[in-house]
């Protein structure tokens, strides 16, 4: 149970961390990327300055580090000098110019250039274009860096979770095993009181007594054998997570043999019993006849129809199931019925302590299997334990 909670504990703050990280390498990126673009479209405006363009026209463009394509278009839309590459489609500078973007990237012949288009003097149009692709390439480089340290930093945050889950459960394990000692002390020191005052009303009944005598006699030794059943109950509960020897053994004879020796206790009632044979998983017998006897007992207790069990192999597992056509189980109390104590508004049909089915979820878990409740008011309740296939 605990490896559990460290497990999601150390998805939450992984994910925390990863999340928070994600975000600041995306924002790194946009900055970056935007800070880039702005320097490319800087440098753009400032070649616009007119005694610049003299120069370039008479072929002066080692001033710039790299050479930057222009056309200077007259009034009435005639180009008045040009120096755009050949194979820039025209369709695409058209497009850009009656467009009212003052900025846009095209890419051609793979290479990507910014566009920068503004009014002149002579209120005519001028065009630029620069080649960009160096830039590009350098945000490329940086989202595969970016990536890289995602990644990195992906397993090194998991293992740094991992270990700082298991600093935050350890005093949930110390609370957690001083409640199992304290109930497994407790159940222990109570045994032998118990066992003793049992054995005292046992001796008491071969005296002579009234019928008052008797009837009081015979109602402490219900209650004493209800506490011995208790303590037994919260001793197999504190030992929770801590299943006896386990070893493949034949679960379909253990469901009947368990079963067989239940219907000698059912009066005025059957139970149909369907079981595959040769059915090998990986338990404790001891705990296993504990569970199916739980759920034997709840459907004897809250019903009084027949009762069913099934024992069948998928494909991936071994399917344990105890039907009841009895009182059945509201749909919002599914989860608690596994909780200590937890007897539903129906618990004058059964005189358990409220712990049989916490202790069937803890064998179930020690087994690494799984319980499904369906029930029906007023219909009666199926439960299926699934085993994982030994």
């Amino acid at each position: 149970m605990l490896e559990t909670i460290r497990k999601r504990l150390t998805l939450l703050f992984s994910g925390t961390f990863l999340l928070l990280l994600i975000l600041i390498l995306v924002g790194v990126y946009f900055t970056t990327a935007r800070l880039l673009d702005q320097t490319e479209l800087n440098q753009l405006k400032s070649v616009s300055d007119r005694d610049l363009f003299e120069r370039i026209e008479h072929g002066e463009d080692r001033l710039i580090r790299n050479p930057i394509y222009f056309q200077i278009m007259n009034p009435d839309g005639s180009v008045r000098f040009t120096s755009l590459p050949d194979d820039l489609p025209a369709k695409t500078l058209q497009r850009f110019m009656t467009a009212d973007e003052e900025t846009q990237k095209v890419e051609f012949d793979d290479r990507h250039y910014l566009l920068y288009q503004r009014d002149n003097d002579e209120q005519g149009m001028i065009v630029l274009m620069k080649d960009i692709s160096a830039t590009q390439d350098t945000l490329q480089r940086l989202i595969a860096m970016l990536a890289g340290i995602t990644i990195l930093s992906t397993l090194v945050l998991m293992g740094l979770s991992y270990v700082l889950a298991g600093r935050s459960v350890v005093p949930v394990q110390q609370a957690f095993d001083r409640q199992r000692r304290f109930t497994s002390d407790a159940s222990h020191e109570l045994r032998t009181p118990l066992t003793i005052l049992y054995s005292g009303i046992e001796l008491l009944e071969t005296e002579p007594l009234s019928t008052e005598g008797k009837t009081i006699l015979s109602d402490l030794k219900a209650e004493t054998a209800s506490m011995q059943y208790l303590v037994s109950d919260l001793l197999l509960l504190a030992r929770e997570g801590q299943p006896g020897s386990m070893s493949p053994i034949d679960l379909s004879t253990l469901v009947t043999q368990t079963s067989e020796r239940f219907k000698h206790t059912l009066v005025d009632r059957t139970l149909a019993l369907s079981v595959a044979p040769n059915l090998l998983i990986k338990g404790d017998p001891n705990q296993l006849i504990r569970l199916l006897t739980i759920f034997l007992e709840n459907a004897a207790a809250y019903s009084d129809a027949n009762i069913e069990v099934y024992l069948q192999q998928t494909s991936t597992d071994v399917r344990l199931t105890i039907a009841d056509h009895g009182i059945g189980i509201p749909p919002e109390n599914y989860d608690k019925i596994f909780e200590r104590f937890f007897r539903g508004d129906h618990s004058r049909h059964g005189t358990g302590t409220g712990l049989g089915l916490a202790i069937a979820k803890s064998i179930a878990d020690a087994h690494q299997a799984t319980i499904f409740v369906e029930s029906t008011p007023e219909t009666g309740t199926r439960f299926t334990i699934l085993f994982p296939i030994s």
